[in-house]
């Protein structure tokens, strides 16, 4: 009996009415902000150049992040407005890990290649060197 009598003051109806209010605004706030946020698109990938011809760009990399085209593929390198896909041999893929691991800038020495899919073109490392 207590528990009707609680909820049948007026005073605890309207005091539950302005407590779903509040949460109603504050979701619909929320939801308004989420709506104007800005979605990060990704770099553009860059239009491979001839198989074999020389790269060599100052950017920043990160560890590759997804099912790559070909198992080379570690890292994809932001420089000059697009991304490349890099693949490394073990010594500059341990001087690019260091890097992306520490936000550092590189400089990318390398040749194009192409993997078996199309639209799978990618950088194989040949000097890779930190950058202040």
């Amino acid at each position: 009996m207590d528990f009707l009598k609680r909820f049948a003051s007026s005073s605890d109806f309207f005091g539950m009415k302005k407590f779903l209010l509040h949460w109603f605004i504050a979701g619909a706030a929320l939801a308004g902000m989420a709506s104007c946020a800005q979605v990060k698109k990704p770099a553009a990938q860059v239009k491979a150049a001839a198989v074999g011809s020389r790269f060599d760009q100052v950017g920043w990399v990160t560890l590759y992040a997804g099912e790559p085209c070909t198992s080379q593929i570690m890292f994809d390198f932001r420089g000059a407005g697009s991304t490349v896909w890099l693949a490394a041999p073990r010594r500059e893929t341990e001087i690019l890990t260091d890097a992306a691991k520490k936000n550092r800038g590189v400089h990318i020495s390398g040749k194009w290649r192409r993997g078996g899919q199309s639209k799978c073109s990618y950088v194989v490392v040949t000097s890779a060197e930190l950058t202040r």
